[in-house]
């Protein structure tokens, strides 16, 4: 007869290590991830208004020098609409103004002479002649 010894249990359970170290990892990648973000800050948002003084409403976007587009929503016209809370594009901005998705006018300014102005956009009253002529409204 053999005898045999019982495991008590006081050994390592691999799984559930391997559980814990990889529990471990993410945590750490988290905290790195989160300090990253704290050392880099948020961006920084404008109020950017925008003076239509022609006489239909207006979709105003912002677009970076990269390209990429933000929409900043309706111009109602002949009046000034507020957008809040405009991520800061950098140095330059592009306003693209269209009407029923066709580009109508667009404008580039340095940021600098947009600060200068208050954040405030001026769109021509003449922009949209055409299309009123063509009777919309």
């Amino acid at each position: 007869m053999s005898v045999r010894v019982r495991v008590d249990g006081t050994g390592v359970d691999r799984a559930l290590l391997a559980v814990v170290l990889f529990a471990l990892v993410i945590t750490v990648a988290g905290a790195v991830w989160l300090a990253s973000s704290a050392v880099r800050g948020r961006p920084a948002y404008r109020t950017v208004e925008v003076d239509n003084q022609a006489g239909l409403p207006l979709q105003v976007d912002a677009a970076a020098p990269d390209g990429a587009r933000l929409g900043l929503g309706l111009a109602e016209p002949r009046s000034v609409t507020t957008f809040h809370e405009v991520v800061d594009l950098g140095r330059t901005w592009t306003f693209v103004v269209s009407y029923g998705g066709q580009e109508v006018w667009r404008q580039g300014v340095d940021a600098r002479e947009l600060a200068g102005r208050g954040w405030t956009v001026r769109v021509p009253e003449d922009v949209t002649l055409t299309l009123e002529r063509q009777g919309y409204r």
